[in-house]
């Protein structure tokens, strides 16, 4: 008995039939889909280092979302015989942040039918991987930038003097690093300070360490490795030197990126907020929390692909990896930045 199964892939294609005498490639793409898709997500996964670490919503039915900005609440002596009306709060100091759904993001690439036939290894898994990778670049580049725009942040959101300190944080890191004579040891030694100050930083802000994570570019990463305190046992130091990784300084989890340090960048089309604007090309680290950066997402990483009629005009296949989603920044208070001068 033969099984029909829809065409999601396909345009204006009609259901492929599996059982005896199963049509050829070119129709039986079912499978093929659903494999693919799942590898994209998969590459998409194990290669983005900022997913999961930020504040995530998905949306249906919208553009934008609201997260409320709220302060901190006092306490007070009562007064006997006096009437508790709840004006010992002002709750008017209030605002909010809007991050809005940037525009459609797409990896595509075209699979001529003469190439995939004369290759001798399997060029759609190749691509599949390829083009969730290409995803995940974008996504960690991204989520980068908006922190270091939330280190940046200088302005309070909220007006009473009790609510002050949400601003961002800043490190410059001095001549024991940018030094022409500063060791590797030194180096390391120096990103260990900046990474305690930054904690400092944070409790002061009545910021948690929960959920915290810094996150370098990969040669800071190693000489934090080199750092005679980040993994000496004495000091409680969590690392070793044969396999080069610190897995945690003064209680915040250590990751290497190659994002961490970008060139200046300008706003496209399809940015849907100005904060992408930024030059972390002094950046050396960053260090955060969930509640920094804000991810609304409509569309999750997924794999479209043509049918019959665009192979057979253009003889190749069209493959398409897409995303849809919008990123602001939250709470600048919870985000430190690691910088040169």
């Amino acid at each position: 008995m033969a099984v029909v199964l829809s065409r999601t892939g396909q345009i204006r294609g009609s259901a492929a039939t599996w059982g005896a005498g199963a049509s050829g490639l070119d129709t039986d793409r079912a499978l093929m889909l659903k494999l693919g898709a799942a590898e994209v997500l998969d590459a998409f996964e194990t290669s983005t280092v900022f997913k999961g670490k930020t504040r995530e919503r998905n949306i249906r039915g919208g553009k934008s979302v609201a997260f409320p900005v709220t302060g901190k609440l006092l306490a007070r002596y009562h007064q006997p015989g006096t009437t508790i009306d709840g004006t010992g709060n002002d709750p008017s100091d209030l605002n909010e942040k809007v991050i809005s759904l940037d525009a459609l993001m797409i990896a595509d690439v075209a699979v001529l039918e003469v190439d995939e036939l004369m290759s001798y290894f399997d060029v759609r898994q190749v691509y599949t991987k390829e083009l969730g990778r290409a995803l995940a670049k974008e996504y960690d580049k991204r989520v980068a930038r908006m922190i270091f725009a939330a280190a940046s942040v200088s302005s309070e959101p909220l007006a009473l003097s009790h609510n002050t300190g949400k601003t961002g944080n800043g490190i410059t890191l001095g001549t024991d690093y940018t030094g022409g004579s500063a060791t590797r040891q030194a180096k390391g030694d120096a990103l260990v300070n900046a990474i305690f100050d930054a904690r400092v930083a944070f409790e002061g802000k009545d910021v948690g360490i929960d959920d915290m994570y810094a996150v370098f570019t990969p040669e800071d990463y190693y000489l934090i490795s080199q750092s005679s305190r980040a993994i000496n046992a004495d000091f409680g130091g969590s690392g070793t030197i044969a396999d080069g990784r610190t897995l945690q300084v003064a209680g915040i989890k250590l990751y290497s990126s190659n994002h961490v340090n970008q060139a200046a960048y300008t706003a496209v089309a399809g940015d849907h907020n100005a904060d992408y604007a930024q030059n972390l090309s002094k950046c050396k680290g960053l260090i955060f929390n969930k509640e920094a950066v804000g991810v609304v997402s409509l569309l999750s990483p997924q794999l479209q692909m043509t049918g019959n009629e665009y192979k057979v005009q253009h003889q190749a296949d069209l493959m398409v990896a897409r995303q849809s989603l919008g990123m602001g920044v939250l709470r600048a208070e919870s985000a430190t930045k690691i910088v040169i001068p």
